[in-house]
């Protein structure tokens, strides 16, 4: 998952209404995690909430292609996108990642819980791979550290894949990453033991299935016809409904499907024609967005570390859950904790996130100006 940064292409814009439909997404992924029973905790859509996180991919597809598909001339260029792509998730997911290293301290220091610490998903060889982003490359036997960062390591994949593509071959590069896609797509229906719920084993193959379909829709949303007006409207309540639907009822070998939905959901809201999507530009959603990534990168923290509390505190009856003894107190809790997630999210997005990103942007500025 990745932010949405401003196009500086010949038609540049921010396309809000999918970044807010990101914020969204995110939101539907923290309901998925949060161990609490609630009144919306069985529900098909946050059940398989998992399946979200493969709009992310699609999305930063079209995005990064619409950004950067002509501006990667050399190999200096190739370079400067890597840098600036990785300054935008590198600096928060190492905040997160120390995070995660000083609660094992105080396991170590203070015996907050029974876990025995830096043992099995959070050994110390494990840091070295989350540092370098390749924890999802197939080379650890299950997820470590902070689970969701899962999605960042494969995201780099698409990112060195489709720099070298776009140098290599720039005319074709859409066309030869939907090769890959589909050998992804295939990859990851025959060979993924929970399919679309792969993380750390196929994830590189699930991204890149929907990052290069994402790159490809990229090539074409603007030649093809779009609706206006009422009808415009319908197809987006439209889709919205379907994609909903399949997620709640999508279990097995069918969920690999999502990502073509996905590819809908994007060419339907790109060009922001009906009402639906110009509700999504109202600036609460935007800036909801514009957290998301955040509020993605620190939500398993604070849920490790309220899971902690909870079995301290007899909070956890059933050993899997947060139950109060009243669904409605559930729920309070749980709004409560959605609350907490989005303050901490917002505090890392002002004083990490965006700070870092600013200065490297900077950087890459005067690289480029001296190459020059």
């Amino acid at each position: 998952m990745t932010p949405i940064a401003p196009s500086t292409s010949a038609a540049p814009r921010r396309f809000e209404a999918l970044d807010s439909l990101r914020g969204i997404c995110a939101v539907l992924v923290v309901m998925f995690h949060m161990p609490v029973a609630s009144h919306w905790r069985d529900w098909g859509l946050v059940q398989h909430g998992y399946l979200f996180v493969d709009y992310f991919f699609v999305l930063s597809g079209f995005v990064i292609a619409h950004a950067y598909a002509t501006r990667l001339k050399t190999a200096g260029d190739a370079g400067r996108f890597m840098v600036r792509r990785l300054g935008r998730v590198w600096p928060l997911h190492v905040l997160m990642l120390g995070a995660f290293i000083g609660l094992e301290l105080a396991r170590l220091w203070f015996h907050i819980d029974f876990a025995t610490p830096f043992t099995r998903d959070r050994s110390v060889e494990a840091i070295f791979a989350n540092l370098l982003l390749v924890q999802a490359w197939h080379i650890l036997p299950s997820l470590t550290w902070n689970g969701p960062s899962w999605t960042l390591s494969a995201e780099v994949a698409c990112y060195l894949i489709f720099a070298g593509l776009v140098l290599a071959a720039p005319k074709r590069f859409r066309w030869i990453g939907a090769v890959l896609a589909v050998i992804g797509g295939i990859m990851v229906l025959m060979f993924a033991r929970r399919w679309m719920n792969t993380t750390y084993d196929f994830a590189v193959p699930r991204a890149v299935y929907g990052f290069f379909l994402g790159c490809l829709l990229q090539g074409v949303w603007m030649r093809i016809p779009r609706l206006k007006g009422r009808a415009a409207t319908a197809l987006e309540v439209a889709t919205v409904v379907a994609i909903c639907a399949f997620i709640g009822w999508a279990e097995g070998p069918v969920t690999v499907a999502v990502t073509l939905l996905f590819i809908g959901v994007v060419w339907v809201f790109a060009g922001e024609d009906g009402a639906l999507s110009k509700g999504l530009d109202h600036p609460a959603l935007v800036t909801l967005g514009r957290w998301s990534f955040a509020i993605y990168m620190v939500h398993m923290f604070l849920l490790t570390v309220m899971m902690i509390i909870a079995r301290k505190l007899d909070w956890m009856p059933g050993g899997r859950r947060i139950d109060f003894g009243s669904i409605w107190i559930n729920d309070l809790f749980a709004v409560g904790m959605f609350g907490l997630i989005v303050i901490v999210a917002v505090a890392a997005h002002r004083l990490v996130e965006r700070p870092a990103q600013k200065q490297i942007d900077r950087w890459t500025a005067v690289q480029k100006q001296g190459a020059g």
